[in-house]
Parts: structure tokens; sequence; C-alpha cells
């Protein structure tokens, strides 16, 4: 059985669905926030409807939902026949007080690692998401086995996601895996995505003409990955032989420049391009994404997912397809079916 946590987020949502096109798959145990296990599984139907216009009973046989909060030292029936887990929940918003953003991305993985390491005795793999800004404010490269350098931190999402990367390598009972995403958009072929965020608030405004202007970097860096990368690597980490430790899923060389999309913006909602202040005062949660100066080594991401044609997206040539399907699914507001795009 595959544990997944956070499967009503955009991560889980696109693995879920990755995972549930194998009809002859493993079912999933998904702990779900919610007040009972009806309730659970009325959310992850929700979740299932998102994607496919009929899901069918098939795939929601596969799916076993529980009411579990990870913050409240949770019981997750089924643990014993558990063989692989993917921790995709946490908290992902940039503006919560550090307690808040603490107990969810901390305290929620440590108890979650506790009954793995405690009720499953199969668990063959444990793969951990966190983030590619465990760098913080870093200057310069930032490889896969880098971690707490002294690095500043943005906001409180950085910083409890390297607490949580420093807890699980404190521990040597659990079969880790730790993946490290950039910054995730839609997926490539079509811009699907149900999590408008980052990047989506500055391009909604521009595309409305409400922005002219943005305290930026010119040559900032922006690391960016389409959705169908980083969920098509989880799953090729949560079962390669052999793998472990940590990945950065990121762009790598394929990271470009603030004003690049700028000019890729412009294009795409035919307006004049915006002007960058690199010396104005940061403005929002988002802003300072956009004076980055790290660059992520994924050499050893690229190692074990180049061979299973596995690469990140160029962002710049999907850039397009990106913003069309925000603007048609009103930024977030029509929750587009997701298989209504392949059909």
């Amino acid at each position: 059985m595959i544990l997944l946590t956070g499967a009503t987020g955009y991560l889980g949502t696109l693995v879920l669905a990755r995972l549930l096109a194998d009809p002859e798959g493993e079912p999933i145990l998904c702990p779900v926030r919610a007040d009972d296990d009806i309730a659970a599984t009325a959310r992850m139907d929700a979740v299932l409807d998102r994607l496919w216009a009929v899901p069918g009973p098939a795939r929601r046989a596969r799916i076993r939902a529980c009411a579990a909060d990870l913050t409240q030292d949770p019981q997750i029936p089924g643990l014993g026949e558990v063989t692989l887990v993917l921790h995709c929940a946490a908290a992902v918003a940039f503006d919560l007080p550090l307690d808040t953003a603490r107990a969810t991305n901390v305290g929620g993985t440590r108890f979650l690692a506790n009954l793995l390491a405690e009720d499953a005795p199969r668990l063959e793999r444990f793969v951990h998401v966190s983030t590619a800004y465990v760098s913080g404010r870093h200057d310069g490269t930032f490889t896969e086995g880098d971690l707490d350098l002294g690095q500043a931190f943005r906001n409180t999402y950085e910083q409890t996601k390297l607490e949580a990367e420093v807890m699980l390598g404190e521990r040597d009972d659990l079969p880790l895996v730790v993946a490290r995403p950039s910054i995730v958009v839609g997926e490539a072929p079509t811009g699907w995505t149900c999590s408008f965020n980052v990047l989506y608030p500055p391009m909604r405004a521009y595309s409305r003409g409400l922005l002219t202007s943005a305290p930026a970097d010119p040559d900032g860096l922006l690391d960016i990955v389409t959705g169908d990368y980083v969920a098509d690597a989880l799953l090729h980490l949560l079962t390669a032989p052999g793998a472990t430790g940590t990945y950065n899923l990121t762009a790598g060389a394929r990271a470009f420049p603030v004003h690049d999309l700028v000019r890729l913006a412009a294009a795409s909602f035919d307006r004049a391009p915006i002007e960058l202040r690199p010396d104005a005062e940061t403005e929002g949660v988002f802003a300072p994404y956009f004076d980055v100066r790290t660059r992520f080594d994924r050499r050893r991401a690229a190692a074990v997912l180049g061979p299973a044609g596995i690469e990140p997206a160029d962002v710049r040539a999907c850039f397009p397809q990106l913003m069309a399907f925000a603007q048609s699914d009103q930024w977030g507001k029509r929750t587009t079916v997701r298989d209504s795009l392949a059909a």
C-alpha cells in the first residue's frame, strides 16, 4: 500500500492522477484533515472530480481516505500494510506566523515519522517533499548536499522546511529520500493547475493592467519547474532502485532571469513591459522571489531521473500555454477538470 499525504494539494493531486492511471496499482491510503472518515472521503471525491469528469468506481475504490490531523499526533489505520510513503502535506503559505508554520512543517512531519518508525514494519521508502528554497537567501550555488549554511530566510515556509529536513536527517530509522522542488507551475502540455500562487498573482495583476512596475532585480534568477516534471520525479524517486539522500527537483541550467519573464509576460498579455525597480522596497510575500541569486545544482537528480526520461521543461517555451490556461480558468475560479484538456 502507498501512503500519500497532502493528496488534496496540487502536487498530491498530480501524483494521485498518475497512481490511479495504472488500473493494476496498489491501494492508496490518504490521511486527510477532516472531522471524520466520511468527510475525508468526501474531500477525496472532490479531488477525483477535479481530475476526471467521470472518475469511475474503480478509481474511487483504490483510495482509502481517513481523517487525520498530522499536527495532532494522529492515528492512521493500515500502516502495517504500507510499503511506500510520499509526504506532500505542508503549510505552504508564505505569511504564516512561525509557530503555525512550524506546527505543520516540522511537528506534522515528526509525528508522521514517529508513526512510520513504530507501526510500518514493511516500509521500503519515505519520500519527504521539501523545497529548493531551504536555500533561503544563499548567494551562489546550492547543492543537493547543502542544507544549513547560515542563510537568512525570506519567510517562515523556507525556515520551517529547512528545520524539517534537519530533524529528519538526525534520524536513522527511516529509508529517507528528500525531494526539493523549486517554484512549481502548471503542467507543461496543457498548463493545468489547481494552485495559483507564487508566479500567478503578479501575472494576474499584470494581465489586468494593475501592475506597471515591480520591485525586482532584472538579473534575478527564476528557477521554475512544471507540475508534470515534479510529479513524475516524485513517483520515480518513490520506487527507483538505490534512491537515497536529497534531490533538487529544479530547472538547473533552464533557470532564467527576471527580465526574460517580463518579455514573456508582455508578449502573452499584449501589454507594455513593466518597469523593474531593483532598489525599491519589496512589497508582498512573493516579491522576494524576483531577486534570487541562488543557482541550484541538480546533478544527483539528473543521474537518477535522466535515464528514465524525466527532465525539466523549458518554462520559457511553455509559458504562453501556462498563461492561456490561467486566463481560461479565470485564475482558479472556474475549476477546469483536468481530463477535459487531454480530451
